[in-house]
């Protein structure tokens, strides 16, 4: 049964089903997938090189447009040319698929450190799911600004490669240490966005590594594999995809593992990142705030977290962007496994009280109700705490691929609706 809670809020600005974060001439463009910069990289060696990465949408339309960022570098980052396709076998494209991409009428783009651009929209078919293939000429980078936790393989190859459909010469982009966690990156892209005039808005999913996917495809060997697209943001995307049509919604996700609201537990802040990496997607209807797990473990309390909270939550409602809160899930490990207390498990219940009955969400998400029936364990401090779930565990913090299944089906998607 699910218990996803929907809050009436008063002084709701009425919406009458219209997608509220459209810009001036960008009706009907929405981020069909998304990945947050949480670190730069100096190694490998990018400078005439060419990047392929695969992105996967998650709505279909007609046009394409790419948002690349430097972040997280501390140098320029040169492109001297970018291209699109369908992708094919590891490192192959589609030919025939194949489309320039431009920046401001020009092939190439240079990017300073921090800045962000879009690339100019293309006509190209988008179906849902179907893996798209970016692949950038990189000039000269002295850095990298990355996405660790990408559980996709990526490539590279020597020289300006983009155009070329072949996978001849390609190489998977190395993983980054701490091996078996599925931190395969992704190196400068943020955004993919669609034009799509059936779908109705995009669901950005702004939280940590639970939602990054840390532990979505480790398999029951303890081998963590790439490409299988098992978080649980994967499959609220495919049940979305299934309802009718304009009630169709995009999922681009925007989560950083080891996030926290306040201060930087790996790389920006949620506070910090709030404009870049939420409030400046495509078409956003709905936010699914789901943080502070990594703020009570780092010593934050209850009440600094919820203080934190409200500054987002009222920022994403300036924007009449409807805010939908997660409950933090339980992450007792019993001794001599460490990294929680009865301290920050006190927190948690109080920070998770405040989410469901005092926090102006215009929804919440109960996933701590949903992993409520764990065992409680001994904690290395001597008091007891909750558990998730023993089928669902992971390994502590963290769901394996079936309890991230579970928080899929979970979501009630009538919180969705353009209606309400």
């Amino acid at each position: 049964m699910r218990i996803s809670s929907i809050i009436a809020v008063g002084l709701l600005v009425t919406l009458a089903g219209c997608v509220t974060n459209q810009k001036v001439g960008e009706k009907d463009w929405f981020t069909a997938w998304g990945m947050s910069h949480n670190a730069r990289a100096t190694t490998p060696a990018m400078s005439g090189r060419t990047v392929r990465m695969i992105l996967m949408p998650s709505i279909s339309g007609n046009s394409v447009r790419v948002k690349l960022e430097n972040t997280m570098g501390e140098a320029p980052v040169v492109f001297s040319g970018a291209y699109i396709g369908v992708a094919g076998e590891g490192a192959a494209v589609q030919e025939k698929s194949i489309t320039r991409l431009t920046f401001a009428g020009k092939p190439g783009l240079s990017l300073a450190a921090g800045q962000g651009a879009y690339s100019d929209p293309v006509p190209f078919k988008v179906n849902a799911f179907q893996k798209l293939s970016l692949s950038l000429d990189v000039q000269s980078a002295a850095d990298i600004s990355t996405h660790h936790v990408g559980l996709r393989t990526n490539w590279s190859a020597a020289g300006a490669r983009a155009s070329d459909p072949s996978a001849a010469g390609f190489e998977p982009l190395p993983e980054i240490s701490a091996l078996n966690t599925g931190q395969w990156p992704f190196y400068w892209v943020a955004a993919l966005d669609v034009h799509s005039p059936e779908t109705t808005g995009t669901i950005v999913l702004f939280a940590d590594s639970i939602t990054d996917g840390r532990c979505s495809t480790r398999d029951d060997k303890g081998i963590v594999q790439p490409n299988l697209d098992q978080r649980w943001g994967d499959v609220l995307a495919t049940r979305l995809a299934a309802r009718p049509k304009r009630e169709q919604k995009a999922i681009a996700i925007a989560a950083i593992s080891g996030n926290r609201v306040l201060g930087r537990g790996n790389g920006p802040s949620g506070l910090e990142r709030l404009e870049r990496d939420v409030l400046d997607r495509a078409g956003v209807s709905h936010v699914v705030f789901f943080m502070g797990t990594n703020d009570i473990a780092g010593n934050f309390s209850a009440a600094q977290v919820i203080a934190g909270t409200q500054q987002v939550i009222a920022l994403v409602r300036a924007r009449g962007i409807k805010i939908i809160g997660a409950t933090v899930i339980p992450r007792g490990r019993p001794a001599p496994g460490t990294g929680w207390t009865s301290a920050n498990e006190a927190q948690r219940l109080a920070l998770n009280e405040w989410i469901r009955t005092k926090a102006n969400f215009d929804g919440v998400i109960d996933f701590d109700a949903l992993m409520k029936n764990g065992p409680i364990v001994t904690l290395a401090d001597g008091s007891s705490a909750p558990a998730m779930p023993t089928a669902w565990n992971c390994d502590g913090t963290h769901p394996n691929a079936a309890g991230y299944k579970a928080m899929g089906e979970f979501v009630d998607l009538r919180l969705f609706d353009s209606s309400r």
